[in-house]
């Protein structure tokens, strides 16, 4: 049994990672997602102590050992080793000198003892159990079946007729021979117009089925496609905070491969089973000693397809994760320009994309070098199985066994024969490369959506928030971020949270903007507890404005409104708030100014008031502000934070500039995860230690 390859999604789950793949081998098929929603990743990743409680709990039981490469072949396969100081891998077996690695970064791999040893950090953790789990035939995922069984009646009417274009093609043969061989002179006129009339209605009937098909295959795409990325959109915000976008991209682009093959390769399948009967039973009604010699060649070429299709697919499925990192580096590199240029680090980031792309010119290169031989005999044999067939036919007509007629017939019939087997073992070789490409789109369809099954929508919401005994981790074995917080914040109080880098502020906005699920503890909104509300309509009462100020491109109106139907007032309103006015009458276009992706035209504090802007438009009942201002200039930060202090909210700051601090009705000082100090400016400048060190800082900078 061999292990089952699971990719990580997040640059720190290599450990979860193999933990899936050594439960999925020894105990319960488990997909990392699972393992994901019930574990979540730490920051810094798992250590083996972690690991391993993860697979007690599955009932894998393991142990750890430090022992040198030399020795490895003494510890039962598979099992987890630390690789390079940094990563997890699983080695899957050891052959003599070669070790066949699992890594979760970057597929199977086949590597030599030496180059083993290189990365091989002497740590090792083994399961003890006996054997290894049966084997079940994977479900099928909702989401695809729906996508195919949505259109189930233009699949039907498309492989109609498909099966009348193969019905007319399967007919040539016959005419073929009944003109070789007829002694009866049939007229000229007669012949051609059977010709004409079988040209014709093939030509109508394929003309029809492509066009179905391309309907098929556009709507099956909208299905799919638009399954996926309204997906996407209610995963929770955690989901997003450790994947990169490339991967992201590359997933839903997964898509369109998968696609294809459903539609393409499985309906092409469907009716090559089918014609694949028929052409055995005319091949062995016309002459039994030909057929025997057709299926001789083509067990042949399936033995040899079926070899070449498991090399492709492990090679594709290395090959795509080095393309998902080959799109990483040109998406940071594009994203993040400027500091290439300000660090003067272009032959960095190059080096790093042209060793990648290297790889993958080598995996191109592999791929070729198999394929040049396992690829060509197929085809060579379909090239020349006409002239074996008229080989022995010759011998056969010498004997008066067959007729010229039936020789030609039988070649054409068994070429049409050797077309559906190699469609079969190509859509075998397509079917392996999908579960790659299915297997990373899993990770999007089969992550739970964020929870939104309350009962109360609570649109006259006032702007109480409260906190009871709140406690949020980012993974099991983290420790907590925010530790058992509780905190009570009435209608229109305006709250500034402070602390030292690390503190937990951040994540304390997040969890009372319910942006983080909280571990334990309840959050209540007007007396109602969070897990009680529909998310979808309450987020309506709710502003965020997060640190990272992402624009759209698109205009100053697009990206204001998100799509919301607002006044021209209201528009106005919300851009004075945000001292957008100026700005804005600075272009010629005003608010139909176009800003490029990302606000890369615009400065950092442009970027933030336009995402105040965005933010206040909606009339927010409480709004949630991290650092909203740290862009902008002593002026300019009073006259905006005046005007968001006039509106009739809760505004809640994460802050580290404390300029004006003393404008808040409450400050929350916070301390490794805790609330230590809560008050006024003045109360807590009396009362709290933490507070006036903080103060101090920000009041007396120390100069270099």
């Amino acid at each position: 049994m061999k292990v089952r390859f699971q990719q990580q999604s997040e640059h720190s789950e290599c450990g979860l990672a193999c933990a899936t793949m050594m439960i999925d081998y020894f105990a319960k098929k488990v997909n990392i997602v699972e393992l994901r929603e019930k574990y979540g990743v730490p920051n810094g990743g798992y250590n083996l102590f972690q690991i391993g409680s993860v697979l007690e709990e599955y009932g894998v039981v393991s142990k750890a050992a430090r022992i040198n490469a030399e020795s490895v072949q003494s510890i039962p396969t598979p099992f987890i080793a630390f690789w390079d100081l940094k990563h997890f891998v699983v080695v899957e077996k050891i052959i003599r000198k070669t070790i066949h690695v699992v890594d979760p970064a970057l597929g199977k791999r086949k590597l030599s003892f030496e180059a083993f040893k290189e990365h091989f950090s002497e740590v090792v953790l083994y399961s003890t159990n006996d054997g290894h789990r049966s084997r079940k035939i994977s479900k099928i995922n909702n989401t695809l079946k729906e996508s195919v069984l949505e259109n189930k009646k233009l699949l039907v009417v498309t492989l109609s007729f498909s099966l009348l274009s193969h019905c007319v093609s399967l007919l040539i043969p016959f005419v073929i021979q009944s003109i070789i061989d007829s002694s009866a002179k049939m007229p000229f006129q007669s012949f051609l117009i059977g010709i004409i009339l079988m040209i014709a209605s093939y030509f109508v009937i394929n003309m029809v089925k492509i066009r179905l098909l391309v309907r098929l295959q556009t709507r099956i795409d909208k299905t799919l496609l638009g399954n996926t990325i309204h997906q996407l959109l209610h995963l929770p915000y955690s989901y997003f905070v450790n994947r990169s976008k490339g991967e992201l991209i590359y997933r839903i682009n997964s898509n369109s491969y998968i696609r294809q093959i459903l539609v393409d390769q499985v309906l092409e399948l469907a009716l090559s089973l089918l014609f694949l009967v028929v052409y055995i039973f005319i091949m062995f009604w016309m002459n039994m000693f030909l057929a025997l010699i057709t299926i001789i060649i083509v067990s042949i070429l399936i033995g040899i397809s079926i070899i070449n299709a498991r090399i492709n697919q492990k090679i594709v499925q290395n090959q795509m994760v080095v393309m998902t990192k080959s799109q990483d580096i040109v998406n940071e590199m594009i994203n993040n320009i400027f500091t290439v240029k300000a660090t003067n680090s272009y032959e960095y980031i190059y080096k790093n994309w042209s060793e990648n792309f290297g790889q993958q010119i080598i995996m191109e290169r592999t791929k070729a070098k198999y394929s040049s031989i396992l690829t060509n005999i197929p085809n060579s044999i379909q090239s020349f199985y006409p002239l074996i067939i008229f080989f022995f036919g010759y011998l056969m007509i010498q004997s008066q066994e067959m007729t010229l007629g039936a020789v030609v017939a039988f070649s054409s019939i068994g070429v049409m024969f050797l077309t559906p087997v190699l469609s079969i073992t190509n859509v075998y070789n397509q079917l392996l490369m999908i579960k790659v490409y299915i297997d990373r789109l899993l990770d999007i369809l089969e992550t739970k959506q964020e929870r939104d099954d309350g009962e109360f929508t609570l649109e006259n919401y006032t702007g109480k928030i409260d906190l009871e005994n709140v406690t949020y981790r980012y993974s099991r074995f983290s420790e907590a971020a925010i530790k058992n917080v509780s905190l009570s914040i009435q209608p229109h109080q305006k709250i500034a949270i402070v602390g030292a880098s690390g503190s937990g502020k951040s994540t304390l906005l997040k969890v009372m903007a319910n942006l983080f699920p909280v571990e334990s503890g309840k959050v209540y909104y007007d007396d109602v507890e969070h897990e009680k509300i529909v998310l979808k309509t309450f987020r309506k009462n709710l502003g965020i404005v997060l640190q990272e100020n992402i624009l759209f491109s698109g205009t100053f109106r697009e990206n204001i409104l998100m799509g919301r139907k607002f006044t021209d007032d209201e528009l106005l309103r919300s851009i004075q708030i945000a001292n957008l006015d100026e700005l804005v009458a600075s272009f010629p276009l005003g608010v139909e100014t176009k800003i490029s992706e990302n606000g890369q035209n615009f400065s950092g504090g442009q970027r933030q008031r336009v995402s105040i802007a965005r933010t206040v438009i909606s009339q927010p009942k409480a709004i949630f502000m991290d650092e909203p201002t740290s862009g902008l200039d002593n002026i300019t930060e009073k006259i905006v934070m005046a005007n968001i202090f006039k509106l009739p909210a809760t505004v809640i700051v994460v802050a580290h500039r404390l300029s004006m601090i003393a404008e808040f009705d409450k400050v929350i000082v916070m301390e490794a995860g805790k609330i230590v100090g809560e008050g006024t400016h003045q109360e807590l400048l009396e009362t709290c230690q933490e507070y006036q060190k903080l103060y101090k800082i920000s009041e007396y900078p120390i100069v270099l």
